[in-house]
């Protein structure tokens, strides 16, 4: 499968080999993804989710491409971070968005061009009719992101809050 395409990055879903490799701290196979992967990586939130993604894969390969995609820096072909959703769309068509960036990238607009790229793609490729969020209150950065993707607050429970974006309707 091909990497999406925007004007600065490309974005790579990963196959249960790469996350693997990332997971056991080792440098992806050429044949995987050759970029460069910086210090930090993966971030430790990061850590604890990969397990979870490589059950997935082993127990679902139909999971694939709906978890984790890496973010890449066209320019110099450097991991910034990851978009993807945490499984694939639930009977309803759902999928839930989760992303992270790496600090140094943050700001950027990064987060807003690959979510945006992957929100497509899911909208175009598949019966996804509603892409939902959820993100905590005090996360000011994660809360424009999605403001800027266009998602709707629809409504708050304790700490969070939780977003929807419907499938655009066809003309």
């Amino acid at each position: 499968m091909l990497p999406l395409k925007t004007q600065r990055l490309l974005v790579y879903p990963c196959r249960l080999p790469l996350l693997t490799r990332l997971y056991l701290g080792q440098a992806p196979a050429p044949e995987d993804l050759d970029v460069y992967i910086p210090t930090g990586w993966p971030p430790e939130e990061m850590k604890e989710i990969l397990p979870y993604f490589i059950e997935m894969l082993q127990h679902d390969p139909q999971s694939f491409p709906w978890l984790m995609w890496l973010i890449v820096s066209e320019k110099d072909k450097t991991l910034i971070g990851n978009v993807g959703f945490k499984g694939r769309p639930d009977k309803d068509g759902q999928a839930e968005l989760s992303y992270y960036l790496l600090p140094a990238y943050r700001g950027k607009g990064y987060m807003k061009e690959a979510a945006t790229a992957l929100i497509n793609w899911a909208f175009s490729n598949s019966p996804v009719r509603r892409i939902v969020a959820e993100c905590d209150t005090i996360n000011i950065a994660s809360l424009r992101v999605l403001q800027k993707i266009g998602m709707k607050l629809g409504y708050k429970s304790g700490d969070m809050l939780y977003w929807h974006l419907p499938r655009p309707q066809q003309s």
